[in-house]
């Protein structure tokens, strides 16, 4: 259930793997790889992430159920580690993206709970089937990915709920779980 659009009224949220600054560099090292070239453009670094669970259309007086929605998932948590060592694009919608070949148990694990306990509380979520990447750009129907490059090894020892602040192009981060852990 996606629904079309935010309102003034409805946030736009979701919970992401959110690189550290020594991920998010290896990231961007990647992405300067791809011959970038307009009408493509790049995703800026500091936005680099993987979504777990998007949910457009969050009634702002939800803001709390989402938030312990993660703090639910993060009971139990499991660190695991992660290979992104796909360099694709997504000829149809032009996202120039860098994916595991290989969904880790840990995290496809992560994304269904999350799922499934935003169904149970009446949550918004794409609930489209998940393939989990980070976007690297936008617009790239004519990008061809790189040849080769050395796969990115992501040790992931969290996950954190994100704003997308419609209009400003800002991600403010609403929460971060395991909350022991603030490196991520």
């Amino acid at each position: 259930m996606l629904p079309s659009a935010s309102s003034p009224a409805t946030l736009r949220l979701f919970f992401a793997l959110w690189p550290d600054g020594a991920m998010r560099e290896r990231l961007a090292r990647h992405q300067a790889l791809w011959p970038w070239a307009p009408p493509a453009r790049a995703t800026p670094e500091n936005k680099l992430h993987l979504t777990l669970l998007f949910m457009d259309g969050v009634q702002a007086d939800q803001l709390g159920a989402v938030r312990a929605l993660g703090e639910e998932v993060s009971h139990g948590w499991t660190d695991f580690d992660l290979l992104l060592d796909r360099a694709a694009v997504w000829r149809h919608g032009g996202i120039a993206h860098l994916a595991p070949s290989q969904v880790p148990p840990g995290l496809r694990d992560l994304h269904t709970r999350l799922a499934t306990l935003a169904a149970l509380r009446g949550l918004p979520f794409d609930s489209r089937p998940y393939a989990p990447h980070v976007t690297l750009g936008r617009r790239a129907e004519t990008l061809t990915p790189p040849a080769t490059f050395t796969p990115l090894h992501w040790p992931v020892r969290g996950f954190a709920l994100v704003h997308s602040v419609l209009g400003t192009g800002r991600y403010d981060v609403l929460g971060r779980w395991p909350r022991e852990r603030r490196g991520q």
